[in-house]
């Protein structure tokens, strides 16, 4: 894996989950990295990580706040070479019965989100020829996920959404892809699905025999960040132990 040593980078919400696992990551590979998150305990969280690193307090549903994070990151560093937004989550619920405040909210929170943080980072990117955005989708966008019909179209709209922004961008030489986690154990992961027991229900249904960490997530991102992925653009990369191969 390319190293990142002078590489300025902006993670959205990067205080935990893979988020924190890829600041975790790029602050130890020489990233001078700025992460924005809205947890109360982020400032926390974030200062505990090795390596050149500062935190600001950001509602990434929140054009001003995303503008703020992108301002703040450049003010320290001078420019910017790559976003990371890793914003999401789901209301679970049957498909029929979502009511239209909820499917709103999970619209601007999974997809609107991504849109805020790139609309706020592309004119810094566009002057750093060889950047790059990696933004987060979800195995769910592409099957029926009958009981989170919002999270899934939202998701859904971040690959739509990052097939357009990488053809419209390519002429300033800036890349955009998405990751598409399945099942991360994750300490939310882990409540959703009833604690260890209902880890271990899941475990058995993965081809390869566990479910991924949010460290192969971050390191999947990370390579899309990279320079060695630079040949590559517009493009969603499932990571999911197999269970979902589109």
């Amino acid at each position: 894996m390319s190293g990142f040593d002078g590489r300025t980078l902006l993670v959205v919400g990067g205080a935990s989950g893979i988020g924190l696992a890829a600041a975790r990551l790029a602050a130890a590979r020489g990233a001078r990295l700025v992460v924005a998150d809205v947890a109360a305990d982020g400032a926390e969280t974030v200062g505990a990580l090795d390596g050149e690193v500062a935190f600001v307090h950001a509602d990434a549903t929140d054009a001003d706040a995303m503008q703020h994070a992108v301002t703040t990151t450049v003010a320290r560093h001078g420019g910017l070479d790559g976003l990371l937004a890793t914003v999401g989550g789901a209301v679970i619920g049957p498909a029929d019965e979502l009511d239209p405040a909820t499917w709103e909210r999970e619209l601007t929170f999974n997809l609107g989100s991504a849109y805020l943080c790139c609309r706020a980072a592309i004119p810094q990117l566009k002057q750093r020829p060889g950047s790059a955005i990696v933004l987060t989708s979800s195995g769910q966008a592409v099957m029926s996920a009958a009981d989170r019909a919002g999270y899934a179209a939202a998701k859904a709209g971040v690959i739509s959404y990052t097939r357009s922004l990488a053809g419209a961008l390519a002429p300033a030489r800036v890349r955009v892809n998405c990751i598409a986690p399945g099942p991360t154990d994750t300490p939310r992961f882990r409540a959703m699905n009833g604690g260890d027991e209902g880890v271990e229900r899941v475990r058995a249904l993965m081809p390869l025999g566990e479910i991924p960490q949010p460290e192969d997530c971050a390191e999947v991102a990370l390579f899309l960040l990279s320079g060695a992925a630079r040949q590559v653009t517009g493009q969603t990369v499932h990571v999911n132990g197999g269970l979902l191969m589109p």
